[in-house]
């Protein structure tokens, strides 16, 4: 964005929080003093759970809306209210997915932002937005016709990682009187899929296999993968050689043993075990590609697949498949969501923050169960910058060549993306090395968009991350494994738990701030200004 347009959009940003003052004509006076209000923070969703407070919001929107309005509107609050419904196991999350994914969602949007735009005199962003298709999901290998990557499913209702992360899918019927749908591969309940691979160039990967409910079944970890004969696993060891690594997997759709043999996952079940599954979304997802942050496998085919009979015969074979060919054009998603001037009821001072990775709901939504995700949120009526500040984790660069089986390292890995939860996109994500420390070993991250960047950054060691042109954000960290004792204690500090002293300088903590603040007295006198002890723990 050039300096004029940033100045557009702090002029439109002004406007939604003052536009008490503008004196309206005609109906819809009402709605865009309701809209005011909003983004003011006075709407009351503190005793609403997260998506709750977010149909609280585009119902009071709904109740004072124009009828020109309120057919988009009703769709805004249905969508969300989907969603609350699928997570709280009111309705099949399978069926409220595709509501989820509908393009048409885009319009509903864009049209909202038009209204406020030429009624209530609110711009953020260019105004561009188009419904679009899921045509760039589409992969060209049979057994993994789901791709998903920062060129193909950057928008709602993904919130993905686009830092290195690459996701590719594929979705098992599990045999009955109804033949299998289109876009599955039909397994016999019973049967066994074998997965045939080589490990890939990334700092992790992971099969993550979800029950029709989307809630995760045991994952198929890089690390716990024993390697072929003659091969290695290099997230265990360091490779003596660059010879390609293969491992053998196995889905048995059968309810879970007690014993189960080496590299052998049953998902036939749902996750209590109990009550078979239907269907299986089996998801394979990479972090911090070694080949970059672009579309990619981790410089490997996907796996062969092959579908066995109960009786041990083979159904179906699929051989190891080139997701992407070399200087091939990559697919870029069509979906474009508009920047909606609506607040995120989460963002209150001081920033509150959430451990969860499905909005503490009893779904996981294909949440990776492999990840401690954090997240915070800010927004422009504390300050245009968000300062975050701790410790840094060690951890192997491997895109620097340092294996992933590094001894000494705190955690495998952690990212971080700003999110706008009405779009679902990621404004911007990084690598935990991307971030720069001070001599002390900590590193100061600042959001905020570009027009409101200080220019001291590198002065004092601080590393700036996109907000965008939003009124408000989310920021998610993703830390790998959950189980990592330093991804435990930060997350049961952040819900108010006891921390080591050792362990406190770990603990994120932010303030908002404003760019001429930080300029003058850098995070110091940012925390200060909040109540916050810049001195560091003993």
């Amino acid at each position: 964005m050039n300096r004029r347009g940033a100045y557009r959009v702090v002029i439109s940003i002004l406007m939604v929080l003052l536009v008490p003052s503008i004196v309206f004509s005609d109906e819809s006076e009402e709605f865009c003093e309701t809209l005011a209000r909003v983004n003011r923070g006075e709407l009351d969703t503190r005793e609403f759970p997260e998506l709750a407070g977010h149909v609280l919001v585009a119902q009071t929107l709904l109740d004072a809306s124009p009828d020109e309005i309120r057919e988009d509107l009703t769709a805004l609050r249905d969508t969300f209210g989907a969603w609350l419904n699928a997570v709280d196991g009111k309705t099949p999350m399978m069926q409220t997915f595709a509501i989820l994914r509908d393009p048409e969602f885009a319009g509903v949007q864009g049209r909202i932002a038009d209204y406020v735009a030429e009624q209530c005199g609110i711009r953020l962003g260019d105004g561009n937005y188009n419904v679009g298709t899921m045509a760039s999901r589409e992969g060209r290998c049979p057994a993994w016709p789901s791709v998903g990557n920062p060129a193909t499913f950057n928008h709602f209702p993904n919130l993905p990682d686009i830092s290195g992360g690459n996701y590719f899918a594929q979705r098992f019927w599990i045999g009955s009187d109804v033949p299998t749908p289109p876009g599955m591969l039909g397994v016999e309940a019973g049967g066994r899929v074998k997965l045939h691979g080589q490990y890939p160039r990334a700092r992790y990967f992971a099969f993550h296999p979800n029950d029709e409910d989307l809630n995760n079944l045991r994952t198929v970890r890089d690390a716990d993968l024993d390697p072929d004969p003659g091969s290695v696993n290099p997230f265990r060891e360091i490779p003596k050689n660059e010879a390609p690594n293969y491992y053998t997997a196995w889905l048995v759709f059968d309810q879970p043993a007690s014993n189960p043999p080496p590299n052998t996952y049953y998902v036939g079940a749902r996750k209590n075990g109990i009550k078979p599954t239907r269907w299986v979304w089996n998801m394979l997802r990479l972090y911090a590609s070694d080949i970059g942050d672009g579309p990619n496998s981790g410089g490997v085919p996907l796996p062969a697949v092959t579908i066995y009979g109960r009786d041990g015969k083979v159904v179906q074979h699929f051989e190891e498949c080139e997701p992407f060919e070399v200087g091939e054009k990559h697919a870029q998603t069509d979906i474009l969501f508009p920047v909606l001037p609506i607040a995120d009821h989460r963002a209150v001072y001081p920033a509150a923050w959430s451990t969860s990775s499905n909005f503490d709901s009893p779904s996981d939504t294909l949440a990776n169960a492999d990840v401690q995700y954090l997240a915070t949120f800010f927004s422009r009526r504390y300050g245009n910058v968000f300062i975050v500040r701790a410790r840094n984790l060690k951890t192997a660069n491997s895109r620097q060549g340092e294996p992933v089986s590094t001894p000494g390292t705190d955690i495998r890995l952690f990212t971080l993306c700003t999110y706008n939860i009405w779009s679902g996109s990621a404004r911007d994500c990084m690598l935990e090395q991307e971030l720069r420390e001070d001599e002390d070993g900590f590193y100061t991250l600042v959001v905020s968009d570009a027009l409101h960047r200080p220019d001291n950054l590198e002065e004092v060691n601080a590393t700036w991350i996109d907000w965008g042109p939003y009124l408000d954000g989310q920021l998610t960290y993703r830390m790998v494994y959950r189980e990592n004792e330093f991804a435990r204690r930060i997350a049961f500090a952040l819900n108010g738990g006891y921390v080591p002293p050792a362990m406190r300088d770990y603990i994120p903590r932010s303030a908002p701030c404003s760019r001429k603040r930080f300029e003058e007295v850098g995070w110091q006198g940012c925390f200060e200004d909040a109540g916050l002890e810049v001195k560091s723990a003993p």
